[in-house]
């Protein structure tokens, strides 16, 4: 009984609220709100704050929470609307409301709630018309600021996140952290905020325990510029609010003599020679160890003031807190190699992996494309050349200039990417000032755009089988560092073309006869087998033909071995162009031929071999001793009905040419009737076959 009596609470403490509401919708819509009468209203009022309630006090909000409460404000402003009808701009003031507090999934029924309820109190349909537009309106309005606002928001965050690690760029160059880079926000720009972070922590211990040892008046770092004419003040501790943060020369004053002998400068009065305030110094004690790395290199100087002079321990207190913040720049800068390097390694091999699974060279190429995008995001042309037959051949590109270049064929010219081959070396060496003047491809192939270009060699051994050609519309987009790593792309890419293209051609070998070019006997009896499965699994037809070449051996004998050659490769050219795209021509063995003719009856395979025997038998064969002419006879066997299996099928349409040869050759013979809507014996339905 009592989680009967639990479940029956809650059941009645979820039904009270839309049985309030919908009691007043009731009461709303009979018009019992035109008055000042109590009893509605107090309803109304039970509703309004059973709702004020929930919402204030439910620990966990149901999904349906938001639409009972937005119902339960719209019948509460019609019930004033219906009181006094100045009142009626509430209900665009709720409709605002809707799209300002809710999700649009809720917003939108509850604003489609309040226009029908409204249209119900309201009898003329213009003053109806009116109250709608004006809701939606308010709605509308009230939803495009709130995205406005938003998007303003948006734009305001990337823009401080955009400043924030543009100023942590500055601060890296100043530290000799990373060289200057153009790229978005990323994974790199994370750790390079990371690792400024970390200096600027160390920076900061540093001043604060010179503070604490020394007393001075101000102590700082000052940063070298990368070009070493000026420095700024990066970090300090003073009771000043007057020094300056630079830029300043790098020449002038106690600093400056700092920076320029590169060792420490302690002076008793040297007021005037203390320029980094922007008025003269309030103090005349100075002292200043350079930030030097342990290679010669000036990152900037750390220095003191203070009225009373500095001591000779007290300068190698400085020294050693220099020498602490020059280890922690130069840990840093160690940990960001060895970062930079994990990454390039792992995108190298990355690349590797992806370009050992790729089996054709195609598939290759465009691997290669997609890896040297990868490593280098900020290129708009990428394409794969290779090198054939003295030919250039544009294999795979990618990028916003790839339209002009698919399929693009050339010859040997004085462009780039023929040169690139010839070289086998990078071109080009140096800038390039008038790009679109530039002949990379061919005199009738013109990219316009690009800033920056790349041809990389793709070198297999002493051989260059092709090129990767890397362009963008940014002047900056291929720093060293960018090249060094296509260029280890491009040999790893060469590699992988090779093998595909010597995998192709063993796969060729493997399944095709050297003489003809058609499929040899091993692959043609693997593809009869699963042709016949499918003619079987989804009961189509299926036939077979085998050709035999009459007389052969008296070609072979007559005209020699070289002629009986010529004979077999224009029979088997025959054979191809006559076949339809979905027909296998394999050589069978010797001067037999077969075709393979998928949902194919026998009357259409007939009418087939009847075309091949005539095209052969019309076609002249050119040897030493003068034209020749062959003839060929053709058996015919077709499932169902000619066996069960490939080698039944192959046994009937054997039959069947014998058949052929014993009538006298350069016939078609079939080996059954079988066919659907076919009667008697399909040997007799040619004129000329013999019956």
């Amino acid at each position: 009984m009592p989680p009967r009596t639990g479940r029956a609470r809650s059941w009645a403490a979820l039904a009270a609220l839309p049985s309030a509401a919908g009691g007043v919708c009731v009461l709303l819509l009979c018009g019992a709100f035109s008055s000042a009468h109590p009893a509605p209203w107090a309803l109304l009022a039970a509703a309004v704050l059973g709702a004020v309630a929930r919402w204030g006090l439910s620990k966990q909000r149901r999904p349906w929470y938001a639409l009972e409460e937005g119902f339960v404000c719209a019948l509460a402003v019609l019930a004033l609307t219906q009181l006094a009808q100045p009142l009626q701009p509430l209900m665009y003031l709720l409709a605002a409301a809707y799209v300002l507090a809710l999700p649009l999934r809720c917003a939108i029924p509850l604003l489609a709630a309040l226009i029908a309820l409204d249209a119900a109190l309201t009898v003329p349909w213009p003053q109806m018309a009116a109250h709608a537009s004006f809701a939606v309106l308010f709605a509308a309005l009230y939803h495009a600021l709130l995205g406005a606002r938003l998007a303003a928001a948006r734009r305001a965050e990337g823009l401080a996140v955009r400043k924030r690690v543009a100023d942590a760029e500055a601060r890296a160059r100043e530290l000799r952290l990373v060289a200057v880079s153009s790229e978005g926000p990323d994974a790199a720009e994370r750790h390079l905020l990371g690792g400024v972070s970390e200096v600027e922590e160390v920076l900061r211990g540093a001043l604060a325990v010179a503070e604490a040892a020394l007393r001075p008046h101000t102590v700082a770092v000052f940063l070298l510029s990368p070009d070493g004419e000026s420095v700024r003040l990066r970090e300090c501790a003073s009771v000043s609010e007057r020094l300056f943060r630079g830029p300043l020369s790098s020449r002038e004053g106690a600093l400056g003599a700092v920076l320029c002998a590169q060792r420490s400068v302690r002076l008793d009065d040297g007021g005037a020679q203390i320029t980094y305030y922007e008025e003269r110094s309030p103090v005349a004690a100075f002292c200043g160890v350079p930030l030097e790395e342990r290679g010669g290199g000036l990152l900037g100087a750390l220095v003191a003031d203070r009225a009373a002079a500095f001591s000779a321990e007290e300068q190698r207190v400085l020294e050693a807190l220099a020498s602490e913040v020059t280890r922690a720049v130069e840990a840093e800068r160690l940990l960001g190699a060895v970062r930079r390097e994990k990454e390039e390694k792992a995108r190298f091999f990355r690349a590797l992996e992806e370009l050992n699974k790729t089996t054709t060279p195609q598939q290759a190429a465009q691997t290669a494309i997609a890896q040297a995008r990868q490593m280098c995001g900020a290129l708009d042309l990428c394409a794969i050349t290779l090198f054939e037959d003295r030919r250039h051949r544009v294999v795979a590109v990618d990028g916003e200039a790839a339209s002009p270049l698919r399929d693009l064929s050339f010859g040997e010219n004085a462009g780039l990417v023929s040169n690139v081959v010839k070289l086998g070396a990078p071109l080009p060496g140096r800038a390039l000032g008038a790009m679109d003047r530039v002949l990379i491809f061919d005199a009738g192939t013109v990219v316009r755009g690009l800033a920056a270009l790349k041809i990389f060699p793709l070198k297999s051994g002493e051989s260059v089988v092709g090129t990767l050609v890397c362009g963008s519309r940014s002047a900056d987009a291929l720093p060293e560092a960018a090249q060094k790593e296509l260029a280890m792309l491009a040999l790893q890419a060469a590699e992988a073309l090779v093998r595909t293209r010597l995998y192709a051609q063993a796969e060729r070998l493997a399944t095709t006869d050297g003489l003809t070019g058609l499929l040899n006997r091993r692959t043609f009896n693997a593809q009869l087998h699963g042709r016949l499965r499918e003619a079987e699994r989804y009961q189509r037809p299926l036939s077979l033909v085998l050709i035999d070449v009459d007389h052969f051996k008296q070609v072979n004998d007559g005209y020699g071995h070289p002629a009986g050659d010529a004979v077999l490769r224009t029979v088997a050219d025959l054979l191809t162009r006559q076949a339809r795209e979905t027909d296998i021509v394999a050589r069978y063995g010797g001067e037999e031929m077969a075709l393979i003719l998928p949902e194919t009856d026998a009357r259409g395979a007939l009418a087939i071999a009847e075309r091949i025997r005539k095209s052969v038998g019309g076609a002249h064969h050119r040897t030493e001793q003068g034209n020749l002419r062959v003839t060929i006879s053709a058996g015919i066997s077709t499932w169902p009905g000619g066996g069960e299996s490939g080698e039944e099928l192959l046994e009937a349409a054997d039959k069947a040419l014998y058949r052929a040869k014993q009538a006298g050759r350069n016939r078609v013979f079939a080996a059954n009737p079988a066919s659907p809507g076919v009667h008697g014996d399909l040997r007799s339905v040619l004129p000329g076959s013999p019956g």
